[in-house]
């Protein structure tokens, strides 16, 4: 029951919140799909116990839009910048978005435009 609601809802904010994102994988094609953006804040301390903060851009893509999981080096277009994904702080460059493993919550970075 519950992840039928979770899939429901899914459907409901791709509908209602995506936009339009261009997808490259790493040495791939592109492609034009959708996906809800966000952003997700990460903190570290470094080798000598300095604090820092990383603010990644997140876009949020059911599963099936994608071929292959995302990776480090992919590229989004969104609103006429140029994203990369990346491993924040050591962290995975994606995440699940929900316990039943429905979209990708991809992190990535602005790098031109």
């Amino acid at each position: 029951m519950i992840k039928s609601a979770i899939e429901h809802m899914r459907a409901i904010q791709m509908q209602s919140l995506a936009a339009e994102v261009g997808y490259t994988p790493l040495g791939g094609e592109a492609q034009t799909i959708r996906a809800v953006v966000g952003r997700t804040v990460f903190r570290a301390t470094d080798v000598d116990g300095i604090w820092t903060h990383i603010e990644t851009r997140d876009f949020i893509v059911p599963k099936e839009l994608l071929a292959s999981e995302p990776q480090v080096g992919d590229e989004i277009e969104f609103v006429g910048h140029t994203y990369e994904v990346l491993s924040p702080a050591g962290e995975p460059c994606w995440r699940w978005s929900d316990a039943f493993h429905t979209a990708y919550r991809i992190h990535a970075k602005h790098t031109g435009g």
